[in-house]
């Protein structure tokens, strides 16, 4: 050696000061070992991170309605509205007979409650294009898309039909306290009924009995609407007392449903135009269940 002094690289440096400063070094690595347990104890861990869906459905269902036209009258008018909406990706449609979907794509990051937002504001003017329903109803709802929405837990109700359990009153059972008390549960988002039979009111019409009177099916479904309704009927006064008067009409049996009014065009026995004919002379009443 010449005696001359070695030049130090910054790498050397590092070195000479972590061995003349041991116990900084011990602490830093102390600090990182306490730092690493909290992360570990406190990240949420999950095999396959949930990514929010970028996918919109509105669904519409019209029972009695064609797949065609329900391609027609539902699904097209709707596709032309929401086409129109900002970021939207691609849309497509599927139609079935009574049933029909409209699925909206959008880029992943984009704000879905926002999107959900939109799509519901444009389809409160859609709606004016749609065939009406019979109980004036919105026939279409917006729901998110999300494989994470299938159902964790299926649930079998049956019952004793030696004791009255049919599946009328099974159904009933499910809508009226099962769901209530699944609901309750904490954690639970929704809980949906499938299957079984729900009573309803059934009217047999005699096509015959009907173009004798001169009228169509549609009569008779108007004829259920006005006389099937549960109303006010305002308010009677009588010195200082005070009544509300409501019109209460719905039916709960077969016999009600009979007796239903509904206007005749004529009659075989030359009735007078104006004279309301009962519904129970148009055909059968029946109270039945109906498979769902």
């Amino acid at each position: 050696m010449n005696g001359r002094p070695r030049h130090l690289n910054a790498l050397h440096l590092i070195h000479k000061w972590s061995i003349e400063h041991p116990y900084a070094v011990l602490a830093f690595y102390a600090a990182m070992m306490a730092l690493a347990w909290m992360a570990i104890q406190k990240m949420p861990r999950r095999f396959a991170p949930y990514v929010e869906s970028p996918m919109i459905g509105v669904v519409t269902m019209m029972p009695g309605l064609s797949a065609q036209e329900m391609e027609t009258y539902v699904s097209k008018p709707i596709e032309e509205q929401l086409v129109n909406l900002k970021g939207l990706r691609y849309i497509r449609s599927t139609s079935q007979d009574g049933f029909s979907i409209v699925a909206l794509e959008y880029p992943y990051g984009t704000n879905m409650q926002r999107a959900i937002t939109d799509v519901q504001s444009l389809m409160n003017v859609t709606q004016a294009n749609l065939p009406a329903t019979g109980a004036n109803l919105k026939p279409s709802f917006v729901v998110p898309i999300d494989p994470l929405n299938l159902p964790i837990l299926t649930l079998s109700l049956r019952g004793d039909p030696e004791k009255g359990w049919d599946m009328v009153k099974v159904r009933e059972f499910a809508d009226n306290t099962a769901i209530q008390r699944l609901k309750s549960v904490e954690n639970v988002f929704s809980v949906v009924p499938f299957g079984g039979y729900r009573r309803q009111m059934q009217v047999v019409v005699d096509r015959e009995k009907l173009a004798a009177y001169k009228l169509s099916i549609l009569d008779v479904r108007n004829a259920i609407d006005r006389a099937n309704v549960a109303a006010s009927g305002g308010t009677l006064t009588d010195g200082e007392n005070e009544a509300i008067i409501r019109v209460e009409t719905r039916a709960s049996s077969a016999d009600d449903v009979a007796n239903f009014p509904i206007a005749a065009a004529g009659s075989p026995e030359g009735a007078q135009a104006s004279t309301p004919t009962p519904m129970g002379g148009m055909g059968g009443m029946a109270s039945a269940p109906a498979e769902t």
